[in-house]
């Protein structure tokens, strides 16, 4: 009888590879890694890129997430730590306030539904994902050595990520803050069906739905989705005097517009 194992509790070969700048193998490292469930191998180019050769879709973002951890895994204790509200932890007091924003901001649905909302397999690949990293930041528990000189200097230590760090907001308390703003103006000025034919979304089709407050003013309103519009064209309206194709495209849908106000 064929003998069945937990998957955590294997312990699987990863094999990597490092090839020299004619393509020959320069170095090969055979590792014994916990959590895989078939041998997976990961040539190394001469640039520095991994390319993973896995059996199955969960080896394949396991041994991702294990081989970004071996080569950034301060880069990302920096990620967890600003996705989790604990840079003030080594940062001090000036990095409080943006762990409380961070703290305020997260995601607090329900997280299946989310993961597999960007792919119909999300829960599984991140969940295998996350899984890679935490099977190196144990590797660094085990030997510090591993760490590098980063953590010495700031004395702290990398720790377990979880599926919530992946799809943390804490870039929208900053990136994207006006892209939002004028999206909503947007979907207001032109409805959201206009606004699906101008703006490219991703993974899927999101809802666009807004509050209206019923207030319209037709000069705010022209030049707000005038901005918005030249986002999508690339054009800058005042430099090109409303000059070119793309812009005469955007004083049509201005004018469109204003006469959709007129009684």
């Amino acid at each position: 009888m064929k003998k069945k194992y937990a998957p955590a509790l294997l312990l699987l070969l990863l094999s990597v590879t490092t090839l020299d700048v004619q393509g020959q193998s320069a170095a090969v490292e055979k590792l014994q890694v916990p959590g895989l469930v078939q041998p997976v191998e990961i040539l190394r180019d001469r640039w520095g890129i991994s390319h993973i050769y896995a059996q199955n879709e969960a080896d394949l973002f396991f041994a991702q997430g294990y081989n970004v951890a071996r080569d950034r895994l301060f880069q990302l204790e920096l990620w967890r730590r600003q996705a989790t509200g604990t840079v003030s932890e080594f940062l001090g007091r000036k990095a409080l306030k943006r762990d409380t924003g961070t703290r305020l901001f997260l995601f607090r649905g329900d997280l299946k539904q989310e993961l597999n909302w960007y792919h119909p397999h999300g829960e599984t690949i991140i969940n295998a994902f996350v899984n890679g990293i935490n099977a190196y930041v144990d590797e660094t528990i085990s030997n510090p050595n591993l760490l590098s000189p980063e953590f010495k200097m700031l004395g702290i230590k990398p720790g377990k990520w979880t599926p919530a760090v992946v799809i943390s907001r804490f870039n929208g308390l900053l990136a994207n803050v006006t892209q939002e703003l004028n999206l909503a103006q947007a979907i207001r000025i032109l409805g959201s069906e206009r606004v699906y034919d101008l703006e490219y979304f991703q993974p899927a089709r999101p809802k666009l739905d807004i509050d209206l407050d019923g207030n319209v003013d037709p000069l705010t309103d022209g030049l707000l989705i005038v901005r918005f519009l030249a986002g999508k064209t690339g054009d800058d309206l005042i430099a090109n005097a409303l000059s070119d194709t793309a812009t005469r495209f955007l004083a049509m849908e201005i004018e469109s517009y204003l006469q959709s106000l007129k009684p």
